[in-house]
């Protein structure tokens, strides 16, 4: 049954206050994360904050596998962000995640009859639109392959414009220019329809005005990565309770995201079974340890369990950075975020992988932990969000502001408007 949400005020539906309240809702596979956010400008302001554990079977490495559970969870968590606040927004942006979330760079070379022709709305409309058919079909045919299953029904999640290229020189905004050829490279993220339909349902059970569904990785990086990082590029890498998320950039750009599912679950199921202990005091013991808090001979004992599952995960990192590489130069700079990042094993074996022998790097990549203080225009006035595990929802209410205060960029308007025509 829907929840009756009886005891709590209605949520916002009109006024000044609409467009610029909403909340970011980060679904987890261990933690529900609400932020309540108000734009000012190009900026926001989290206004309140709070984080819910998810029941164990709720979620399933980064897939909602109950969702009555996730709602009921969400609610509680909600709740607590509006009530810090006296706040109850009615937008939301949500992240997805999980093995099957994909992202990817398609780019069209598009040779021009007439080079002195400009450049003109209707041209660039049917180029998007030949790129975005491309990118489809190849969703589809990567999902097919990895599931075995003939016809999957995919769902595009989020789309941008990452380059436009005139004649090989780059261009903010093509229309009106000349040329002979025109590169388009567009960045956009594919879900199986399933997993989108949950989220779906979840919004409006909780009523909800889903504005933006977004792939967390992509958030991720977007919100954190400045102006040094577009120039030069960076590695994104979030390990949360269910997945592991990797992020490129690279080119000025998000060029690819994947996700695999290996994550802080499995460090706590280990120590559940080498330990004889309940999963939810194997989980406190591995937070502890995150927290240098163990006696040392304990500590020793977590370590020799955590570490080989923390060679595997960094295993895991290399292998998707191999596929995202496509044999390309990938950048030095990697940035970790998530609370499986917490853990000293992981960035003892992330330092220890030899990344120069087995991926195109020019030299070690350098290991950044990011905080909060890293995630460009959000401003937390509760004094909640403290470490690694607050950066994706920071995300989400990055993308948020970004997409409503037309900061996406000159084209952002022509890519909603061609992805309408085509009905995606």
């Amino acid at each position: 049954m829907p929840i009756k949400l009886k005891d709590r005020l209605k949520r916002l539906r009109r006024g000044a206050d609409y467009q610029n309240l909403f909340t970011a809702l980060d679904i987890g596979t261990e933690y529900i994360k609400a932020l309540v956010v108000k734009r000012e400008g190009r900026n926001g302001v989290v206004l309140g904050a709070s984080r819910q554990r998810q029941a164990f079977t709720d979620m399933q490495a980064g897939v909602p596998s109950d969702i009555q559970g996730i709602i009921e969870s969400c609610d509680r968590a909600m709740s607590q962000a509006e009530d810090m606040c006296n706040i109850i927004p009615g937008q939301a942006v949500i992240g997805i995640a999980g093995e099957q979330v994909k992202g990817f760079s398609t780019a069209v070379t598009v040779p021009r009859a007439d080079p002195n022709l400009k450049i003109n709305e209707v041209e660039l409309l049917q180029t998007i639109q030949l790129v975005e058919k491309r990118a489809l079909r190849e969703a589809r045919h990567l999902m097919s392959e990895e599931l075995g299953v003939p016809d999957v029904d995919v769902k595009l999640i989020n789309s941008a414009i990452t380059s436009v290229r005139i004649d090989g020189f780059p261009v903010q905004n093509p229309l009106e220019f000349q040329g002979k050829q025109m590169v388009i490279t567009v960045f956009n993220t594919f879900a199986p329809l399933t997993h989108v339909g949950a989220l779906q349902t979840i919004a409006s059970e909780l009523d909800l005005e889903l504005v933006a569904t977004v792939a967390e990785p992509y958030a991720m990086a977007r919100c954190a990565a400045t102006d040094e990082v577009l120039d030069f590029g960076g590695i994104f890498v979030d390990i949360g309770g269910g997945t592991t998320d990797v992020a490129l950039v690279r080119n000025g750009g998000i060029e690819g995201t994947r996700m695999f599912p290996i994550g802080g679950r499995v460090f706590t199921k280990k120590l559940a079974a080498r330990f004889g202990i309940s999963f939810a005091d194997a989980e406190a013991v591995k937070v502890r340890h995150s927290r240098n808090e163990l006696p040392a001979a304990q500590a020793e004992k977590v370590h020799t369990v955590v570490s080989r599952d923390a060679e595997v995960l960094v295993e895991g990192i290399a292998i998707t950075l191999s596929e995202l590489a496509r044999g390309d130069r990938l950048p030095t700079a990697l940035y970790l975020a998530g609370g499986g990042s917490a853990l000293p094993e992981v960035r003892e074996q992330l330092e220890a992988f030899p990344w120069g022998e087995k991926l195109p790097f020019a030299r070690t990549p350098t290991i950044t932990v990011l905080r909060p203080v890293d995630v460009r225009g959000i401003y937390d006035s509760t004094g909640l969000l403290l470490d690694q595990q607050d950066i994706t929802p920071m995300g989400l209410a990055f993308h948020a502001i970004q997409q409503e205060g037309g900061a996406d960029g000159p084209l952002f308007g022509l890519m909603r408007k061609a992805l309408k025509a085509m009905k995606v």
